[in-house]
């Protein structure tokens, strides 16, 4: 989502309240957020927003195909689709956002939550079925579905102007491939947010211990890979004096996870593969840099100072005040909203500091793509519906997701609020790592996990398969639709 809205206007932003109040009123037009009616098409726009054609579609539904997640709710869609309000933020937002859609062009918004949505989608659509306007699996699994042509390109729907800034450029950018693009996301979606990877940190154990302050690093452009190793490394103690250091009742400096590496990877602005200036996919991971990248990465992240194991004893460990900075996903806040002392978030760090901007992975096997099936006869009406949601969520969905997502969570700091639009605005797809091309995108975390720092070595032993399995790749999206 192209560089949010920043948390100071959320918090003042009264709209959400009117919103929520009188769900199922039309939206004010106002200079920031009305609509006109009349024009031809979706990207004119005047000082009130954009123009949508004027069109009426006679209470016809469109019909979504959304994700249940398998194994909990964090990562169930839930942004889609609201039967009415229950007083929940997210619910009764969504509710009045589709209310606006649903008035402006007289249509009925309906979804079907399954769990894996993209096998049903390969189904229904492979056998010519139109019973899906648009379906949103989650990302990973959405790719060979693309590749097998049953994707509408998004660039050829007509009243979808991805271009607007309700689209997160850096998923169009990044996942399309030859010039088509069969999958993204934007204000529309909140578990692309959820699902995006950041750095969260002790407030009080940083103070006790003077440490820095890493929101001014940020701003400084000094927040690089050494400065968080530096503020980290030396924080480990044996609290209980018994000479061995235990994840159940010692301090640490940082929990280095399963997927820290390879985050921290795509956080030094490092790929696996990225598009030429043709559109097409290229293996660029073998360089200086890149080896560099990796070599600093797991020669720190394997230091047996720093926190290792599952994921409750971290959560355990922070909780408690044991522990100075995890990289979790955000929707990990969850877990730690227990917390007696303050707690702030961070963007991955740079290499250095030469590096222009901070990047953040977005772990996309659990972040659905918004896709239109072949098999959708009216693609010009799901790219209407999908446009005007898009947009009117920015004003509504998204508010609601940093309220959310800050306040409600107790992380009520306006600097926390920046960074997330730091986070949001910076966020990183590779098709390297989505699709893992031929090992590659799993190579850091094998490396880290087996304790191998060897990455020239690593990187021979995968290269043809993955130069083979690319090649694979991009003749399948050539031969789609």
């Amino acid at each position: 989502m192209n560089m949010k809205t920043t948390m100071t206007r959320i918090l003042t932003a009264a709209l959400l309240l009117s919103l929520l109040s009188s769900c199922g009123a039309g939206k004010t037009d106002t200079a920031d957020t009305g609509t006109a009616t009349g024009s031809e098409s979706a990207s004119e726009s005047t000082a009130n927003g954009p123009v949508f054609p004027d069109v009426s579609y006679g209470g016809e539904a469109i019909h979504f195909l959304t994700e249940e997640c398998t194994f909990g709710d964090a990562y169930t869609s839930i942004e889609i689709f609201s039967p009415g309000t229950d007083g929940s933020l997210i619910n009764d937002t969504v509710y009045a956002r589709n209310m606006q859609v649903e008035e402006r062009f007289d249509v009925r918004i309906t979804e079907e939550r399954l769990q894996n949505a993209s096998q049903t989608a390969y189904n229904i659509v492979l056998a010519g079925e139109d019973i899906y306007d648009v379906v949103m699996p989650y990302l990973n699994k959405s790719v060979p579905n693309a590749t097998a042509g049953l994707y509408r390109n998004l660039y050829d729907v007509e009243n979808l102007h991805l271009e607007n800034s309700w689209w997160d450029q850096r998923a169009n950018d990044n996942l399309q491939v030859g010039g088509k693009l069969y999958f993204t996301t934007g204000d529309i979606s909140i578990l692309d947010n959820e699902c995006t990877m950041v750095l969260f940190f002790n407030k009080q154990l940083l103070a006790d211990n003077d440490l820095g302050d890493p929101y001014a690093m940020v701003h400084d452009g000094k927040w690089t890979l050494d400065a968080m190793f530096a503020m980290c490394t030396g924080l480990s103690a044996d609290l209980n004096g018994d000479g061995v250091q235990k994840n159940d009742d010692d301090r640490f400096g940082l929990f280095c996870a399963f997927n820290l590496p390879h985050s921290l990877y795509f956080g030094t602005g490092e790929r696996i593969v990225t598009t030429d200036s043709a559109g097409e996919l290229q293996l660029v991971m073998n360089n200086e840099r890149s080896a560099g990248a990796v070599t600093k990465i797991l020669e720190n992240c394997l230091n047996t100072v720093h926190m290792t194991g599952d994921f409750n004893e971290s959560v355990k460990a922070f909780t408690e005040g044991r522990l100075l900075m995890a990289g979790w996903a955000l929707t990990d806040i969850n877990s730690i909203r227990d917390c007696q002392f303050d707690f702030g978030i961070l963007p991955y760090p740079k290499y250095n500091e030469e590096q222009e901007e901070y990047y953040s992975l977005i772990s996309t096997i659990l972040t659905p793509g918004v896709s239109i099936p072949v098999t959708n006869n009216e693609p010009e009406k799901a790219g209407l519906i999908l446009e005007a949601l898009a947009y009117y969520s920015v004003d509504s969905l998204t508010h609601a997701y940093y309220d959310t997502a800050l306040n409600n969570r107790y992380v009520r700091d306006e600097d926390s609020g920046e960074m997330l639009d730091i986070i949001f605005a910076s966020r990183v797809y590779d098709f390297g790592f989505i699709y893992d091309v031929g090992g590659m995108g799993m190579m850091i975390q094998n490396m880290f996990q087996t304790k191998k720092n060897n990455f020239a070595s690593q990187y021979e032993a995968l290269e043809n398969k993955a130069l083979a399995a690319l090649d694979e790749l991009s003749a399948a999206f050539a031969e789609a639709e």
